[in-house]
């Protein structure tokens, strides 16, 4: 029997396919695959976001560019069509705020919104008083990968404090999937988005094989337990209020 799927395509706002940037994709043969599972997984619009860590050789603004253009080559070589977006995963710390101020890092799209990650142990008070920062600063910030974060999954009610702060919220996509996932994550990440405090699904691809583009089960998943709008909104709609710099709505 064919896959169902969606009236509509999906816009993946964290992944790691520019090849040879870091611990992603480590050839441009395998972006590609990536990229041909992501077409597969009804993806279409992809924000590129390589890790961006203090102290680190990065990836510049320019090198993302220029490797976003390759990507666009190759893809249409091989006849595939995607809508690609600049972007970093930016592991936070207090440089942060100044590195981002001075260009050093890459928001999101060019837009305001910022895709910010912390070690997994790390406690609350110093992710909320980053995000404080980060706020102060006129930036609108994005949690990567919640369901990572140990102080959260201790206390599921840190996750709305965040949100009504203005934090947006994002999962990811195999997380959501009790086939992928173990029981106590998956079950805090529907605990969230059963209270709606999630805005972005992404798919945090880093290869061709294990973490891959996945969407469809997740989408499936999803639509079984909540409603459709609101799994559009977090699979498709908000990341294209990110990439038009348009406000979102959080908790």
């Amino acid at each position: 029997m064919a896959q169902e799927m969606p009236d509509y395509t999906f816009a993946d706002m964290h992944c790691h396919i520019i090849p040879q940037v870091d611990d992603g994709s480590e050839s441009m043969e395998m972006s590609l695959a990536m990229l041909r599972i992501a077409m597969e997984q009804n993806i279409e619009t992809i924000i590129l976001t390589p890790h961006n860590k203090g102290g680190h050789h990065n990836v510049s603004l320019e090198g993302i560019d220029k490797r976003m253009d390759a990507l666009y080559d190759e893809t249409e070589k091989e006849g595939l069509y995607f809508d690609f977006y600049p972007g970093n995963e930016i592991m936070y710390d207090s440089t942060v705020p100044d590195r981002l101020n001075q260009g050093e890092i890459c928001t999101m799209a060019d837009s305001d919104y910022v895709l910010v990650e912390f070690k997994p142990w790390e406690e609350y008070t110093y992710i909320r008083d980053a995000f404080r920062s980060l706020l102060y600063e006129g930036y609108r910030p994005i949690l990567a990968h919640c369901e990572r974060y140990e102080c959260f999954l201790k206390d599921r009610n840190l996750v709305a404090d965040l949100a009504r702060a203005g934090v947006l919220i994002q999962l990811n996509s195999e997380d959501c999937v009790p086939r992928f996932s173990n029981r106590r994550i998956n079950k805090f990440c529907h605990a969230l988005l059963e209270e709606e405090l999630i805005s972005f699904i992404g798919t945090d691809a880093h290869k061709d094989e294990g973490r891959t583009p996945m969407m469809l089960p997740c989408w499936e998943a999803l639509t079984k337990k909540l409603d459709p709008d609101y799994v559009r909104k977090i699979m498709r709609e908000n990341t294209l209020s990110v990439i038009r710099n348009e406000e979102i709505s959080g908790r």
